[in-house]
C-alpha cells in the first residue's frame, strides 16, 4: 500500500473508533431527556388533578362562610332545629321479612 492510503485508512478508523465512542455518550442523555419528558407529562396531569380537587375544597371553604350554608350543614348533619321550629323524628318503615323454603339446606 501508498503511504498516502495508509494514512487516509488511519485517518478514516480514527473517526470511526471516535463516533463509536462518543455513541454512547450522546444516547444515554438522550434516552434520559425522553423519560424525563414523559415522566414530566405525567406530573403535569397530577398537578392539574391536585389543582381541581383544590378548587373543590376552596369553594366549600368559601359555601362554609356564608349563613345559609351554616344553617343547611346544621339542619341535615346535626338535626338542629330554629327556637320556633319543632321537629319531629320519623322511624324508618320495618323490614319485610323473607319467607325462607322449607326445602333443604333451610329445614326439613
Amino acid at each position: 500500500m501508498r503511504p498516502a492510503a495508509n494514512r487516509r485508512l488511519i485517518r478514516v478508523l480514527v473517526v470511526v473508533t471516535a463516533a463509536a465512542a462518543a455513541l454512547p455518550l450522546g444516547v444515554v442523555p438522550f434516552r434520559d431527556w425522553l423519560e424525563q419528558r414523559d415522566r414530566t407529562a405525567e406530573l403535569r396531569i397530577e398537578v392539574e388533578a391536585v389543582e381541581a380537587v383544590n378548587r373543590g375544597y376552596e369553594e366549600r371553604i368559601d359555601a362554609l362562610g356564608t349563613d345559609d350554608e351554616i344553617e343547611r350543614r346544621a339542619r341535615e348533619d346535626y338535626g338542629l332545629i330554629r327556637p320556633d321550629e319543632e321537629a319531629y323524628a320519623i322511624p324508618p318503615s320495618p323490614r319485610a321479612e323473607h319467607e325462607i323454603p322449607g326445602l333443604w339446606p333451610f329445614g326439613g
